[in-house]
């Protein structure tokens, strides 16, 4: 744990990049200095430029970039130390570089409040990024970057290709690590998958019945509203049925007393004619 934790205290004193494992050059250029007189803003910028350049030497000294062959290394080791003798690496303090933060972030507010910058997003530094990455231009042949405005138009071809070939790779490599993880998945998810698909059929046919059912029930309700509003109708013509059947039944019925009572009559007249006497048959003497 002791040893753990002094591990972790000395990383803390290294830059930012071992620090967090980030990408770094194996091979660390000359990077020229400015010639001629030079302004007090140039002066630290080279200021700055030396000290990064002391600090690329001392990590790639100490801790070696992955992926560089052992030969390469043992031969950039002469380098390193060599930068190292002429401009040696200050080490600081925790404290000296705890001030050193605080310094840069009183220095960083300062500029934002007077440049009005506000609270800028990761977008907004997303965008810085792209456009000063725009600006630099990897030369393959010469295995160096340079600033995209100097270089020709065969420099940029060739660097246009470079990056086509590493995207393929880096494509041909992923696809190849995806190959191998859906092969896993569906070795560890198959009995999954299928009753995921059995589901989801099962799903598919009660979403069918369910439209079909719902169709079924707006056309019923449709037919409803309209034998609804046809019902006014309907009992008004019914009832106008009925009243004209009503007279007329009232009509046949009084022809029918009319009628009766005329038999009646003619019946009554025939029993009178037949009950009186015979009239006497007069004879010729």
């Amino acid at each position: 744990m002791y040893c753990w934790s002094v591990g972790l205290a000395a990383l803390a004193l290294r830059s930012s990049a071992v620090a967090r494992g980030l990408a770094r050059p194996a091979e660390v250029g000359a990077g020229g200095a400015r010639a001629g007189p030079l302004t007090p803003l140039q002066r630290a910028e080279e200021l700055l430029k030396a000290e990064m350049l002391t600090m690329l030497h001392y990590d790639a000294l100490h801790d070696p970039p992955p992926g560089v062959d052992k030969k390469r290394l043992v031969q950039l080791q002469a380098s390193h130390l060599a930068h190292l003798e002429a401009h040696p690496y200050e080490q600081f303090t925790a404290e000296e570089l705890g001030a050193a933060r605080a310094a840069l972030a009183r220095e960083a507010d300062v500029v934002r409040a007077g440049m009005a910058h506000g609270d800028l997003g990761l977008d907004a530094y997303t965008q810085v990024w792209e456009e000063c990455l725009a600006q630099v231009l990897f030369l393959p042949g010469q295995n160096r970057y340079t600033r995209a405005n100097l270089a020709s138009k065969k420099d940029r071809l060739e660097s246009a290709e470079k990056k086509l070939e590493q995207n393929r790779s880096h494509m041909a490599k992923e696809a190849k690590k995806c190959s191998k993880m859906e092969k896993k998945l569906r070795v560890l998810t198959g009995g999954y998958q299928s009753r995921t698909a059995s589901l989801v059929k099962q799903f598919q046919e009660l979403q069918d019945q369910i439209e079909q059912a719902n169709l079924e029930l707006s056309t019923f309700k449709f037919l409803a509203e309209q034998e609804k509003a046809a019902i006014p109708r309907r009992v008004e013509s019914l009832t106008d049925d009925v009243n004209r059947q009503t007279e007329r039944e009232k009509v046949l019925q009084k022809r029918y007393a009319e009628l009766q009572a005329e038999l009646e009559d003619l019946h009554k007249g025939r029993q009178a004619k037949d009950a009186a006497p015979p009239k006497p048959v007069e004879t010729d003497t």
